[in-house]
């Protein structure tokens, strides 16, 4: 007898598991859209390198603003986004983006970095707007990068 008890257990935990017959779970359809889930929509950078934030960017609150521009800032620490593409990836990657659907602007890492600089000066000025904390963004970047985590 005990040594049917583990393949008892086994067979009550799959049991278990089973769906029950004529069980349809319910839809999500139709219940109220989460704002967050969507992608945002983002801005572009004018003529003069400046950042024009999209109504979707306005409308995000304090907190988001904040949590956008720190994310953007650690981004740019990751070991792995300061690697410079050689010329010939570059070059690749700009004749190929096309064929993708992704912008031959992403080939240019210092075009990126601009962006993303004037991405993170507009959130700011939009926090100091609405009379939100800002974020020191030089003493931000000037922080060495952190190394790996040890968990």
């Amino acid at each position: 007898m005990l040594r049917r008890l583990p393949a008892v257990a086994a067979l009550l935990f799959l049991a278990s598991c089973a769906a029950v017959p004529g069980y349809t779970p319910p839809a999500l359809e139709g219940k109220h859209e989460n704002k967050l889930a969507k992608p945002l929509e983002s801005g572009e950078v004018g003529a003069g390198g400046r950042y024009e934030m999209s109504a979707n960017e306005r409308a995000m609150d304090c907190k988001r603003l904040t949590g956008s521009i720190q994310i953007t800032i650690r981004r740019r620490e990751d070991p792995l986004g300061r690697q410079e593409a050689s010329a010939t990836s570059a070059t690749a990657q700009t004749m190929t983006s096309p064929f993708y659907g992704s912008s031959p602007k992403t080939a240019d890492r210092q075009t990126v970095y601009g962006r993303e600089r004037a991405k993170i000066e507009a959130y700011n000025d939009e926090l100091s707007a609405r009379g939100c904390k800002t974020v020191d963004i030089e003493a931000e970047l000037a922080k060495p990068p952190e190394g790996p985590k040890k968990y």
